[in-house]
């Protein structure tokens, strides 16, 4: 590896939290590898020493080197300008017409191998960049190289069309929505009524009544050409399957935690055997769904939402998801996506009703009641049609990721099995 790409580390970050938007933005290892993270820290700048190396660059493949070895991910723009954790190395080749082959080569499950056996540790497994610098690389043909190299170069094109469409829609969503100078606001103390405690659910904990989210509720309740509805109106059903127990089998069907679901194209990692669960139907998933995590952290993955395309259809899904079917009569299943997701005044309406403390949770019941501000039916299509487009050309860029490492693989398995390794 080090004959080809230059592996490297920042020293390690010891950061001082800020309250939001005061100081630099930080993203996590496990961030990173989301398909859409969201900012949840923000570090004191004068205590991040080397501030300029821990920012990436497109040029940089990332390697997680802490827990879970191996992983890799390209850089996009919401990475960028952006403190990254000192946990991912950064790969970064010396000739970039090797970019796409290094990237498809360290995707296989073949280097998985290698960084498997590289780590060291007990609890918590750890690789450092010499580890990565003596691994090998396998180079394949010219014309290999080449197909990779436009293969990955689609991947990422593909991935920032997907990441500008939904930044336009979440704007445009929100000039409708927010007024002009309105603010969420950072003051999370009010007061209420105790009769307001009183009615419907009985809602008891705080945060259902902080003075951001109820102006929120006010924007949405004044926004709209037509009255405002809850997802409940406009959907054919809203559910979260029971408990049950997983047979987990090499010949099963794909399943996929709400993690997984929300990750930039993880690998299948466990597969069920769906025809010895009662109900399967509850759990597996197809296109056209919205699915919302129910459970974490409120600043992580509860609550959020993602449209479900071809490439999950017949898959089995954890209990841990609430299934949301659009009724498409009624509403554009990319305008509702993004009327639950909207990050500035959509999700807020849907995470204040998470419940529990070291694990908040969220129930159908509740979810059901989220309000929908309606335009016209223009208008929501518009916003709608940019959701769906994104959506599928991510899963076009999963596509074509997959066909990528599916080709290093190939080469790979040629190679050893020359040298009689299989």
């Amino acid at each position: 590896m080090k004959e080809i790409a230059e592996v490297w580390q920042p020293s390690r970050l010891k950061g001082i939290v800020v309250r939001v938007g005061a100081g630099l933005p930080f993203l996590s290892a496990g961030q990173v590898f989301e398909a859409t993270p969201v900012v949840r820290k923000w570090l004191a700048r004068s205590h991040v020493p080397d501030e300029a190396a821990r920012y990436v660059s497109p040029e940089q493949i990332l390697m997680s080197c802490s827990g879970r070895v191996g992983r890799i991910t390209a850089v996009y723009p919401h990475h960028e300008n952006i403190v990254i954790t000192h946990d991912l190395l950064r790969i970064v080749p010396r000739d970039a017409t090797h970019y796409g082959w290094l990237y498809a080569y360290m995707r296989t499950p073949q280097f998985h191998g290698i960084a498997s056996a590289s780590q060291y540790g007990h609890m918590i497994k750890h690789l450092e960049p010499e580890h990565v610098q003596l691994m090998p690389v396998i180079m394949p043909p010219p014309e290999i190289l080449e197909k990779t190299s436009a293969l990955v170069s689609e991947v990422m094109s593909k991935r920032r069309q997907a990441a500008t469409l939904e930044k336009e829609a979440n704007a445009d969503y929100e000039a409708l929505v927010r007024p002009e100078g309105g603010a969420n606001g950072t003051d999370v103390y009010g007061t209420v009524s105790a009769s307001t405690l009183m009615t419907a659910r009985r809602r008891l904990d705080a945060e259902h009544f902080r003075p951001d989210y109820l102006a929120i509720a006010g924007w949405l309740r004044s926004a709209g050409t037509r009255p405002v509805e809850t997802l409940d109106d406009v959907t054919e059903q809203v559910s979260l399957g029971n408990r049950y127990r997983r047979y987990f089998g090499e010949k099963g069907t794909p399943y996929r935690s709400a993690e997984e679901l929300f990750d930039l194209n993880a690998p299948v990692t466990k597969r069920v055997y769906a025809g010895l669960i009662d109900n399967r139907e509850n759990y597996t998933l197809h296109a056209g769904w919205l699915i919302m995590a129910r459970s974490g952290q409120v600043y992580g993955l509860n609550g959020r939402v993602i449209l479900l395309t071809s490439a999950h259809e017949d898959i089995f899904g954890s209990d841990d998801l609430i299934r949301i079917i659009p009724d498409k009569s009624k509403i554009h299943t990319g305008y509702l996506l993004l009327a639950l997701g909207n990050p500035l005044v959509g999700r807020p309406m849907v995470i204040r009703n998470a419940y529990g403390t070291s694990i908040p949770h969220l129930d159908p019941i509740d979810v059901r009641k989220v309000p929908i501000p309606r335009f016209d039916e223009e208008t929501e299509k518009q916003l709608g049609d940019k959701m769906v487009r994104a959506a599928e050309l991510k899963t076009e860029a999963d596509s074509l990721e997959n066909e990528a490492t599916e080709l290093a693989e190939t080469v790979v398995s040629a190679f050893m099995k020359s040298h009689g390794h299989l």
